[in-house]
C-alpha cells in the first residue's frame, strides 16, 4: 500500500474547502468574501437549474415532452408530496419544497462529475438550508398557533389533562425534549445528514479511484487483480452516489414538509 496514504491526504486536500481556483493557498480565517472550491461549484449547479426550467418551459405545451416532461414529473412528484404529507394546505409550500429537493438534486448530480464538488459536501451550505428550513417551520408554527399556543403544543394534549404533579414533572420533561428537537436538533440533523452523505461519498469513491490507479502501476503489489477488483467496486459505488444523489433530496424534501406540516397542525397535537 505504499504511496496510499499520500494519496488520501491528497484527496482530503482536494475535498478541503479551498479558493475555487487552488493555487496552493488556503481560505484565510478572517475571510469573509471568497469564492470556494464548494460555492463555485454550487453557483453553477444552480446556474443548471435555471437552464433546466428555462428550457423545460420554453415552448409549453398541453403534451410536454422531452425536458418538460422530466420537469413535469418532478414538479408534480413534489406537490403530491407535499399535499400528502402536510395537507391540502401543501400547495402552498409546495414551491418551497420544490426549490429544496431541485437545488439540492442538481447539486448532488453534479458534484459527481470529474472534477466537480457537491455544493452539498460542505457544511456551510447544508448548515445554510437547515437553517432556511427551520425558520420557515418555525414562523409556520408561531403565525398559525400564537407563540403561547405553538409552545404548548409542545406538550401532548393527554399529558395537559393530567393531574398538577404529571403535568410539572412529566409535561415539563417532555416539553424540555420537544423544545431542544424543535429548535436545536432538527436544524442539526439536517445539515450534518446532507452533509455527510455528500462528503463520505466523495472520500470512498476517491479511495477505489486511488486503489485502480496504484494497482495499474503496481503500487498494490499485485498489479492488476487488485486494480480491478477495485474497478468494479468504483463503478458500483459510483452508481450507489447517484442513487444516494436522489434519496438525500428527496429526504431533506421529505423532512422539511414534515416538519411544516408539524408546525401547522402543532394544536392538534
Amino acid at each position: 500500500m505504499e504511496g496510499l496514504g499520500e494519496r488520501v491526504a491528497e484527496l482530503l486536500h482536494e475535498l478541503s474547502t479551498l479558493p475555487w481556483n487552488d493555487r496552493g493557498g488556503e481560505v484565510p480565517a478572517t475571510a469573509l468574501l471568497v469564492l470556494t472550491n464548494y460555492i463555485f461549484f454550487m453557483l453553477v449547479a444552480t446556474a443548471l437549474v435555471v437552464l433546466f426550467f428555462a428550457v423545460a418551459s420554453r415552448r409549453a405545451a398541453l403534451v410536454p415532452r422531452g425536458v418538460g416532461n422530466v420537469a413535469e414529473a418532478g414538479l408534480e412528484f413534489i406537490r403530491n408530496l407535499a399535499v400528502d404529507i402536510i395537507g391540502p394546505e401543501g400547495v402552498r409550500y409546495f414551491p418551497f419544497l420544490a426549490t429544496m429537493f431541485f437545488f439540492i438534486l442538481f447539486n448532488n448530480v453534479f458534484g459527481l462529475l470529474p472534477g466537480s464538488l457537491p455544493g452539498t459536501g460542505s457544511i456551510g451550505v447544508t448548515a445554510a438550508l437547515a437553517l432556511v428550513t427551520w425558520l420557515v417551520f418555525v414562523y409556520v408554527g408561531f403565525a398559525k398557533n400564537g407563540f403561547g399556543g405553538y409552545m404548548k403544543s409542545m406538550i401532548p394534549a393527554g399529558v395537559r389533562e393530567m393531574g398538577l404533579f404529571a403535568r410539572i414533572v412529566l409535561g415539563g420533561y417532555i416539553f424540555l425534549l420537544e423544545f431542544v428537537s424543535t429548535f436545536l436538533v432538527r436544524p442539526f440533523t439536517l445539515a450534518v445528514r446532507l452533509f455527510a452523505n455528500m462528503y463520505a461519498g466523495h472520500i470512498i469513491l476517491g479511495i477505489f479511484a486511488a486503489f485502480v490507479a496504484m494497482g495499474i502501476r503496481g503500487g498494490l503489489g499485485l498489479g492488476l487483480i487488485p486494480a480491478s477488483l477495485s474497478l468494479v467496486m468504483l463503478v458500483l459505488m459510483y452508481a450507489f452516489e447517484v442513487f444516494v444523489a436522489f434519496i438525500q433530496a428527496y429526504v431533506f424534501t421529505v423532512l422539511t414538509a414534515v416538519y411544516i406540516g408539524s408546525s401547522l397542525h402543532a394544536a392538534e397535537h
